[in-house]
């Protein structure tokens, strides 16, 4: 029997409110209340944004045959799993034989083979069936076509991307421009050194509209505030479904950190100009990953949306290899300094999605500022008015 074909959930948004924010950003109102806090609204946004490419994390953690990391998105659950070839191959993390989740861990590795906790069916790193104990007296049963459901899995400047969808163009097309910026600062190469995960209480669209916006970095964050202005740098354009732009290191800093924005010795990523070396770049890659570009390292946050008001946030560090082998290497002034940065985000982020809840709020406006806000919010209603106009057209 062939699988049943899976209903989209209905888009339950008024197309009117979505066209004040596709206007230009100085006539422009933000996404609706309702996008925030409905239920339905972020089961509409499970199936159809985050069934198209969603970033997995980064490549150094699956790189190696058996590393393997899974994530949860809805009711679907992927492995991404490191092949024997060097190359990831992702997978539903459903077993063939009863529908078990074959791995429950975050992270790991294992040696050879994927072994099912229930009854002990195992799966090759390639996805294959192995082994199916009891199933050789079974008629008709080929073990060819029991192997793991395989997902669409590819790498992009060192992100690994997964799309459920099947459907989407290609992986290097929705990076697009910022492959050369994510190439530059050679982050395929790099290596995770540290990695925090936090459960925040805020829609997963307000914690990627605050990334995109520092006006409120000079209250809520002195620490970052004292090492660069808030109103420095430039914006960033370029093809690609992702927004971004840079920030400018104050004289007396050389990067994000505690003691005064000093790398404590650590070297810059090879290959980077005297410009990139006073700049920090900040990109929100639609539709879950921020990457933020520093002269000695790189952070990677990815977002995954659990309820309306509720984001799981997986925040991750990568140095260059030769850096974290040096003698006395040690990277806690750069996690130090963003898990404060990240908590006060955090922070507001849950007052602004308790706030949204109120009704009676209405969305409010853009200001002149907040360019890459409006750029990621325009991603996110040019689909939602795709949906709508596409159920219009849908005879009763």
């Amino acid at each position: 029997m062939s699988p049943q074909p899976i209903s989209t959930p209905q888009l339950d948004l008024d197309p009117r409110d979505i066209a004040l924010t596709q206007r230009p950003l100085e006539r422009a109102t933000m996404l609706p209340p309702r996008a925030f806090v409905g239920a339905d609204v972020l089961d509409w946004e499970l199936d159809r944004i985050f069934r198209g490419w969603v970033c997995v994390g980064h490549l150094s953690s699956v790189a190696e045959p058996g590393a393997f990391v899974t994530r949860e998105l809805g009711p679907d659950s992927v492995l991404v799993v490191g092949g024997e070839n060097g190359r990831p191959r992702a997978f539903l993390n459903v077993c063939r034989h009863r529908g078990a989740r074959v791995v429950s861990e975050p992270e790991g590795r294992v040696r050879k083979r994927l072994q099912c906790p229930y009854h002990a069916w195992s799966y090759g790193l390639d996805g294959g069936l192995v082994a199916a104990p009891h199933m050789d007296g079974v008629e008709a049963f080929d073990r060819s076509c029991n192997g793991l459901l395989e997902v669409r899995c590819a790498v992009a400047g060192g992100l690994v991307m997964i799309d459920l969808s099947g459907e989407a163009p290609d992986a290097d097309e929705h990076v697009g421009e910022l492959l050369l910026h994510l190439d530059r600062y050679r982050l395929a190469s790099l290596e995770r050194a540290a990695k925090i995960s936090y459960r925040v209480e805020a829609n997963w669209k307000g914690i990627a509209e605050n990334y995109n916006e520092c006006l409120h970095c000079p209250g809520v964050h002195p620490e970052l505030n004292a090492l660069s202005d808030y109103r420095s740098g430039d914006e960033v354009i370029g093809a690609g479904a992702w927004c971004g732009g840079s920030m400018t290191l104050r004289e007396d800093a050389t990067t994000m950190a505690t003691r005064n924005g000093h790398t404590n010795g650590r070297p810059p990523i090879e290959g980077l100009s005297e410009h990139d070396a006073r700049s920090v770049l900040y990109f929100a890659v639609f539709p879950n990953a921020l990457v933020s570009l520093h002269p000695d390292y790189v952070m990677l946050h990815t977002l995954w949306p659990r309820e309306p008001g509720r984001t799981d946030v997986v925040c991750e560090w990568f140095f260059e290899p030769a850096t974290i082998a040096g003698d006395g290497f040690d990277p806690s002034d750069a996690v130090d300094f963003w898990d404060t940065v990240n908590r006060q985000d955090w922070h507001v982020c849950e007052l602004a999605q308790k706030g949204v809840r109120t009704r009676g709020y209405p969305a409010g406006r853009y200001s002149a500022e907040e360019v890459d806000v409006h750029a990621f919010d325009l991603m996110v209603a040019d689909r939602y008015m795709a949906a709508l106009r596409e159920a219009s057209e849908v005879p009763a």
